[in-house]
């Protein structure tokens, strides 16, 4: 098995639907959350602005129109799970 070795200064990371940001060994570890389905309570739209040159993340939260959003879930046939969660974040 081959390994690969990777020297970064940043590593951004999805899916998790979980943000959070933090320092590693020298390199910026970030995950901005999760526009429309985040398992954290806020059901704010995440997302994160990286500062390169001191290597920062500034994780922020935008409103955005849930009600519409669901409405559209739900009549594209997704199950009820999936426009359900939205509206608190889970």
């Amino acid at each position: 098995m081959q390994r690969f070795l990777f020297v970064t200064d940043l590593l951004a990371l999805g899916h998790t639907h979980v943000r959070g940001a933090e320092s590693v060994d020298g390199s910026l570890v970030v995950n901005s959350g999760s526009v429309g389905q985040p398992r954290d309570g806020d059901p704010g739209a995440a997302y994160a602005v990286v500062d390169m040159d001191d290597l920062s993340a500034d994780l922020r939260r935008v409103e955005y129109d849930i009600d519409a959003v669901r409405e559209r879930v739900r009549a594209a046939g997704l199950p009820d799970e999936t426009w359900e969660r939205l509206e608190d974040g889970r």
